[in-house]
């Protein structure tokens, strides 16, 4: 365990809240929590944990959460849909409203701190910037005839109005539509159809006519950010009609907030990413996101204050790896070291 340290009181110290979104394994997300906690003697956590698709409803400690941490109200949570954004978006106003926060970081469940965040948070203050936003501009529109690019794909997530195909079309329909998807990879320009596994959906996307404000840019990027209180205002008074456009989007917690962002004026942005993610294709199958023991030093190498995906039920062993080299790095601060 880490060495810890008497609580900060010095009340010039930013307010930092750690702001979780979980929907499953609730020893694992009472686990990271407490994790902060040790590590961040200051920090606040709010966490907002769905089971409406899960298979083990226990609510996180009971309903009775320690000090320094607050459950939310959660909303009904379904992958790649606004509901996301909007989970995010509530976590954001409790911070605010309750904690009066400084800055704001978003996690999974399935992150675990790989830094010392009390040393992390001074160099996150003392960076000059209004968080750690990694995004970049989607400007290739897609092309008539030619197999599109990843950036295609993204663009035609946030620039078109999708829907989900009805369950009466789908059924007896599964090789027409799959037809359909490999012909929607030439020709959309015009429409879009993906295959949602997570959610077992199919969903379409066609061109619209209206459009963003005059001159905005769309972006794309992790979901997984630390933003300052100035980027979080002008989240919390994002235009509507920009919120509309959105919730019309497929995966839109990876757009909306980079693109309100990305076009606001006065920003400084660092791309130094908070969560680290093991590359695609490092481990093969269904699991290729979950971290094994030998990935942990690439993690320390990442500089990243969080990584993810953490499954004990894969590899344990990575979690106390990972937990042990930051005690290491806890116990030689408080050395001088």
């Amino acid at each position: 365990m880490a060495s810890r340290r008497p609580p900060v009181t010095d009340n010039r110290r930013p307010r930092v809240a750690y702001l979780v979104m979980s929907h499953k394994n609730p020893a694992q997300v009472e686990s990271l929590v407490t994790r902060i906690l040790e590590l961040s003697p200051a920090g606040e956590v709010v966490v907002h944990h769905d089971t409406h698709e899960s298979a083990d409803a226990t609510p996180l400690w009971n309903g009775s959460p320690p000090a320094r941490v607050r459950l939310v109200d959660p909303v009904a949570v379904s992958w790649g849909d606004w509901s996301v954004v909007e989970a995010t978006l509530r976590l954001l106003r409790v911070a605010v409203d309750e904690i009066d926060s400084d800055w704001f970081v978003l996690l999974s469940g399935e992150d675990r701190p790989v830094r010392d965040l009390a040393a992390w948070e001074d160099e996150l203050v003392a960076s000059g910037t209004d968080g750690l936003v990694p995004m970049r501009p989607l400007t290739v529109r897609p092309a008539f005839g030619r197999r599109p690019s990843a950036d295609d794909l993204n663009f035609v997530r946030y620039a078109f109005r999708w829907r989900a195909v009805p369950a009466r079309y789908v059924r007896g329909g599964r090789y027409v539509l799959e037809a359909a998807r490999r012909i929607s990879r030439y020709v959309q320009p015009v429409f879009k159809i993906e295959y949602a596994e997570r959610r077992g959906t199919w969903m379409v996307g066609r061109w619209r006519r209206r459009r963003l404000p005059d001159g905005w840019t769309l972006y794309c990027g992790s979901q997984w950010m630390a933003l300052g209180r100035r980027a979080v205002t002008t989240l919390l008074a994002s235009d509507a009609a920009v919120t509309e456009w959105f919730r019309q989007t497929w995966i839109p917690d990876q757009g909306f907030f980079h693109t309100v962002l990305g076009n606001a004026a006065g920003f400084s942005f660092s791309t130094q990413p908070l969560t680290y993610v093991v590359p695609h294709d490092t481990h093969k199958g269904a699991a290729w996101m979950v971290l094994r023991s030998d990935d942990v030093g690439t993690i320390a190498l990442s500089g990243a204050a969080f990584a993810r995906k953490f499954d004990p039920a894969v590899d344990r062993e990575v979690i106390d790896l990972v937990d042990a080299a930051v005690d290491a790095s806890v116990a030689g601060t408080a050395r001088g070291g």
